[in-house]
Order: structure tokens, then sequence, then C-alpha cells
């Protein structure tokens, strides 16, 4: 990936950020998280779970660093993303991180208004 486009993403707030990664996992149908003996995870400011997810590889690879330092970028297909991790993480109470920087959370968020958000992404593809 262009360093330039790094950059202007790394720039963009949460909520625009957001927006990018429905569109671009809605268009090239993966997600990627970061995984060593486990997935990787952090918190809310209440510190409830949440585990992040990067639409691109770049991007969760600019992360693993810090106490993720040990984790590798690890694609997951969109149908499985859809169908098994969103209601797993919904019914197990994790919220996902979406698209946090290395100085970033990212936007928080229950894993059905992420589904409802890709669903509604995905209609305009079809």
């Amino acid at each position: 990936m262009h360093q330039k486009k790094i950059e202007n993403l790394l720039k963009m707030s949460g909520k625009e950020r957001f927006l990018y990664f429905v569109r671009k996992v809605a268009d090239f149908e993966e997600v990627w998280g970061l995984f060593a003996d486990g997935w990787a995870m952090t918190a809310d400011n209440e510190g409830r779970k949440a585990i992040p997810f990067w639409p691109e590889k770049d991007f969760s690879n600019l992360c693993a660093e810090g106490a993720w330092k040990n984790y590798n970028s690890k694609q997951i297909k969109l149908d499985k993303f859809m169908s098994k991790w969103l209601p797993g993480m919904e019914k197990d109470g994790v919220l996902v991180a979406i698209f946090p920087t290395p100085k970033n959370k990212g936007v928080i968020i229950q894993p059905k208004e992420l589904s409802a958000s890709l669903e509604e992404e995905i209609e305009q593809y079809e």
C-alpha cells in the first residue's frame, strides 16, 4: 500500500475510518485481525472486552506493536465473519473495535451494529 494512503487514512476521524472499513470490507469480502495464541483483545473505556478488526492487512500490521508485538495479521473471510464471528461475539458480550490505529482505540460498537452496517453496504453491491 502506498505510504501516502496510509498516512491519509490514519489522519481520519474514527467515524471516517469506520465508514472506510465498511466500504472496503464489503468490497473485498475480508476482514483482518491480529492473532498469536489467540486473537488480540482490547477494551472500551468501561473495561468491556473488544476484538479489533481492520479493513486491510497493512493496517493490522501497523498495530502489531506494544502488547500485540508478537501477533500476526490474519484474514477472516466476510461470510464467516458475518455468520459466525459477529453472532458469537454478540452472544458472548464482546464488542468490536473497528480500525484502531497505533494511537487510537478505533470505534467500539456492538457486533449487531457492525453487522447491520455491513449488510446495508453489501446490498448496494448486489
